[in-house]
Order: structure tokens, then C-alpha cells, then sequence
């Protein structure tokens, strides 16, 4: 799906454009682009509440083709792992307790492919904004990529489960929904232009 959570597939095709000009034009520079963010502080209220043993299976809706992504939470050496069913040799990232891996980022995990978790979502609750400024960064440079805003719209019922739905807007003009689990704080539904993920029945 998409690497970075508040970041929806037109602001992924700049980057990508950015780091293919890069390479083509200015390669000495561009060997290892990473995406990082400023962020806002952040106050979370809820800890990780995933526990070893429990699956979540998505499914991915784009350009009308559809996939499904497995996610496995196990226990692991003072954090939770979550692992990615269908590449269990490469997407294991492992959580503290504030839902924080190595990376240290609020916005997303360190592994593209996991989408349904996101640190941020431990600080959810009525009213709730936030905001993180992205920049690809290369050889010791950062180049200003876009701002994302995040704000959560309301409360409601959504296939049993009370969530939070919040809206995230890039300074591309693209936005993004997700339906957010109060209890678990795990993703239920993305919704975006073009695409959409759904968590499937129990």
C-alpha cells in the first residue's frame, strides 16, 4: 500500500519523481534518500494495547484490484512484534509500550506495510489535532517536502466498535480517513481517493 501513513498516493508519486530525477541527475547525491519528519509534541493517553497471539486481516481495495495483508503480534524480547503474514523475513518490527519502534516516529512504523498501527493513534481522543512536516533527506541535506494535518472529525459506531474517524490532509491537497478502534487504537478502515483498506471479519 502506501509507506507512510499521512502521506496518500499523490504525495508518494512527488517523492518518488524526486528521488528518480535524483538519481538520474544528481546520483552522487541522492544514493540513500530517506523520508523523516518534524513533528508536533505529542501527548499520548492510551498504551500499546495489541497482544501476542491476535491477528488482523486486511483488505486492500486499489484501481479495482484487491489484496489481503496479515498482521501477527508476537511476543517479543521486551516489546511486541508485529510481523506481516504474507513476509515474515523481512517485516518484523518490534513496539514499546508508546507504540514506538526503533525509528522513533510517531507517524509511522518503520516498516511500510504496516498499517494497522500507528503511534499517533495512542493520543486520539474528541477534539484531537496534530501536524508533522515531511523532508526527504540525502547525503546530509533535507529537502521540504509537504506539511500533514491531522484532526479527528467525530466519534461513531463503526461495525460494532466505537472509533475515532480522523482526517489527515497534506499540503498536496490530498486527504485521507481512517476509523480508528478506541479500545484496541488499531486501524478499522482507510479511506482515500482511489483506494480504500478495510479491516475483515473476525
Amino acid at each position: 500500500m502506501i509507506k507512510f501513513d499521512p502521506v496518500t498516493i499523490a504525495t508518494l508519486a512527488v517523492l518518488l519523481a524526486m528521488v528518480m530525477l535524483g538519481a538520474s541527475m544528481f546520483r552522487s547525491f541522492f544514493e540513500n534518500p530517506q523520508v523523516v519528519y518534524s513533528e508536533a509534541p505529542l501527548q499520548k493517553n492510551r498504551e500499546f494495547q495489541l497482544l501476542p497471539g491476535e491477528t488482523y486481516r486486511y483488505s486492500y481495495l486499489m484501481n479495482n484490484t484487491t489484496a489481503n495483508m496479515t498482521f501477527i503480534i508476537l511476543e517479543g524480547e521486551g516489546c511486541t512484534r508485529i510481523e506481516v503474514a504474507e513476509a515474515r523475513n523481512s517485516s518484523d518490527v518490534c513496539v514499546d509500550r508508546w507504540g514506538l519502534d526503533k525509528s522513533g516516529s510517531n507517524v509511522s512504523l518503520g516498516n511500510p506495510y504496516i498499517l494497522l498501527f500507528k503511534p499517533w493513534m495512542l493520543a486520539l481522543r474528541e477534539g484531537w489535532t496534530w501536524n508533522n512536516s515531511m523532508f526527504l533527506s540525502f547525503d546530509g541535506a533535507s529537502e521540504y517536502v509537504t506539511d500533514n494535518y491531522y484532526r479527528v472529525v467525530r466519534m461513531e459506531n463503526y461495525s460494532g466498535r466505537t472509533s475515532y474517524i480522523v482526517e489527515i490532509k497534506s499540503g498536496t491537497g490530498a486527504v485521507e480517513y481512517d476509523w480508528v478502534d478506541d479500545e484496541k487504537r488499531v486501524l478499522l478502515r482507510v479511506q482515500g481517493e482511489g483506494y480504500e483498506v478495510v479491516l475483515a471479519d473476525d
